[in-house]
């Protein structure tokens, strides 16, 4: 390779820099350097937005615990300009936070959790703390008159008692996230939310006199606003059952959850505040709780500043796509100075490669050949009235935006969900790139533009695997010195004064032996 010497120096000064903490991290640390999703270990951040007054004011959050379905570790508590403490024995823990609370704060709690590998079996609730529904003898009376509508007595077999409860509080009570949570509204009015039910179920059942109690799961894989899965335990002939009224199960829960709570107790109690709010983010770690624990506090205080993995959820999903990008943009690199293609810009490729992360490659490439069919053409229109540059590409940017629309109510109606996803591209990318395509249709012709765009489009699909790759996310996320190499790299591909292979290609007959002889 045809480099000078500062620049091979200066290269392989930045690989060992890279290479040697890897090396270090890797062989004597023994930190690994493969993702191993089977662990089903997850990361889930409890975020409190407290409104207040600037006047005295406290919350509180009830904190999950390890037992039989679940081992709790890594617990990290921000308390903001509030005063922290925990309260409550181990079994029933509770985070305190307390002080003026003013126009908005946040706290939060952060945990790791390693799950069973055994999905909706019935958990064993025993020594999880007292639970405080109504008790036989002072059963509310639209309890009774429920228990006697339905001939529920207290003699008989207990899983005839909660099939029957079950299915009335199933079936006769309608869902309706925006209903009330209280047991007994819920029962007169016979519509509740998720909590509602699940609370009004284990009241019937604690008045017929079955061992039950309220659990709070948690589904970290499901979406945001509804990982929140209230369910009840009840005892019955043979072992613990889980009841999810909400869904009509019983017997078995959906997907891994996590228990946050057990009692009717709320999971968060506030005093002294307008009113609070509860975000509540997952991450699915790639790797064991062992081997995650090697990556959060490795030896030393050094590699612990080094590590990532103890940033907040939303950061850590930055990161790992940003870290990425540097080895995208080597790959631009070598496709432009060695191979010797022209493409749109030097990390327009990348940029489009970025963008398209969210589907597979090909609905992305459908995607963008619609977008800058509807761009080239809007932007030809524009042509004829002599627009000013920045109003001119104002309007173009209205025009991708309507063919993004209109991708995304074409992906409707045939049933293909993935052109919906085109809402969601950068389109600031595809307005510039419309109005770059355009420019260099009227500079250098129809041929030579449609071959930098396929050139583009050819890089693009050479980075776009980089950008879904377990593999590489966690390499860079975990080994960010990797960068270093990635720049090492970069440094040769920059000092490279050879032929590009293009050039090798175009100049051929110029290097083929002669044939004939010399006259």
């Amino acid at each position: 390779m045809q480099v000078t010497r500062p620049v091979f120096w200066t290269a392989t000064l930045l690989f060992l820099g890279g290479l040697l903490p890897f090396a270090w991290k890797t062989i004597v640390l023994e930190m690994p350097v493969q993702p191993s999703r089977a662990s089903n270990v997850w990361r889930i951040d409890l975020e409190l937005g407290i409104r207040g007054t600037g006047g005295p004011g406290s919350v509180s959050l009830r904190l999950p615990r390890t037992e039989a379905g679940q081992v709790i570790f890594d617990e990290q508590v921000e308390r903001g300009w509030l005063d922290y403490m925990e309260r409550g024995p181990q079994e029933d823990r509770s985070a305190y936070w307390q002080g003026r609370v003013r126009d908005l704060e946040t706290v939060s709690y952060t945990f790791r959790v390693h799950l069973r590998d055994d999905p909706g079996a019935p958990r064993d609730p025993s020594g999880s703390g007292a639970d405080d529904s109504p008790r036989p003898e002072n059963v509310p009376r639209p309890l009774v008159a429920v228990l006697e509508r339905l001939r529920v007595e207290r003699g008989d077999r207990p899983d005839a008692i909660i099939a029957s409860l079950f299915g009335f509080v199933s079936h006769e009570v309608e869902t309706a996230e925006a209903a009330s949570d209280d047991d007994l509204l819920t029962l007169v009015s016979r519509e509740g939310s998720r909590l509602g039910k699940a609370r009004l179920l284990a009241s019937l059942l604690a008045a017929a006199g079955i061992d039950a109690q309220l659990v709070l799961g948690l589904d970290p894989s499901a979406p945001a606003d509804q990982r929140l899965l209230p369910f009840v335990e009840a005892r019955g002939e043979n072992g613990w059952i889980p009841l999810l009224p909400s869904e009509a199960e019983i017997g078995r829960l959906p997907g891994k959850l996590v228990v946050l709570t057990r009692g009717s107790r709320p999971l968060v109690t506030a005093t002294g505040v307008e009113n609070w709010s509860l975000k509540i983010r997952a991450l699915h770690e790639s790797l064991g709780a062992e081997e995650l624990v090697s990556f959060m506090t490795p030896p030393g205080a050094f590699w612990r500043a080094l590590s990532l993995y103890r940033l907040p959820i939303d950061a850590q999903a930055s990161l790992r796509i940003l870290l990425i990008l540097p080895l995208a943009s080597l790959i631009a690199a070598v496709f432009r100075n060695v191979i010797g293609l022209r493409t749109f810009g030097t990390f327009m490729p990348v940029l489009i490669a970025l963008a398209l992360r969210e589907v597979d490659l090909l609905t992305g490439l459908v995607i963008v050949a619609g977008v800058l069919g509807a761009a080239t053409a809007g932007r030809a229109l524009l042509d004829r009235l002599r627009l000013l540059f920045v109003p001119r590409l104002c309007l173009l940017l209205c025009i991708v935006i309507l063919a993004v629309a209109a991708l995304a109510q074409v992906g409707h109606s045939i049933g293909g969900t993935d052109l919906m996803t085109g809402m969601l591209l950068p389109i600031v990318i595809f307005a510039m790139l419309g109005e770059r395509i355009a420019v260099t249709a009227i500079e250098e012709g129809a041929v030579p533009t449609l071959k930098l765009l396929l050139n583009s489009l050819a890089v693009a699909a050479c980075a776009y695997p980089l950008f879904h790759s377990e593999l590489a996310a966690h390499l860079f996320f975990g080994f960010p010195e990797l960068i270093f190499c990635t720049m090492g790299a970069l440094v040769l591909v920059g000092g490279y004064t050879g032929y590009r292979l293009t050039e090798l290609w175009r100049f051929r007959p110029l290097v083929r032996p002669a044939t004939g002889s010399m006259p």
